[in-house]
């Protein structure tokens, strides 16, 4: 299981509330808030492989209406990292 978060600027022409609304409708979505700061939004995913959060942001979340940019961000599991 792959987890990442994605932070989201989103357009002035639209609600924010209204965007991470939605973005919580989507599937492997486990949480979506807005910010304050250089970010409009952040979201929590996961899936299966790191194709399929590529898959996510390009297929869905990019496409929503007033979001302008994404920066997704890829958890590093534990396992793979072995002193």
């Amino acid at each position: 299981m792959v987890e990442a978060y994605i932070l989201l600027k989103i357009s002035r022409e639209v609600y924010v509330k209204g965007v991470v609304n939605e973005l919580r409708n989507i599937e492997n979505v486990e949480d979506a808030e807005m910010l304050f700061g250089d970010y409009d939004a952040i979201v929590k995913v996961k899936g299966e492989k790191i194709h399929d959060i590529e898959n996510l942001v390009v297929e869905k979340i990019s496409r929503i209406n007033g979001v302008s940019s994404t920066m997704t961000m890829i958890c590093v599991d534990e396992k793979i990292i072995k002193e």
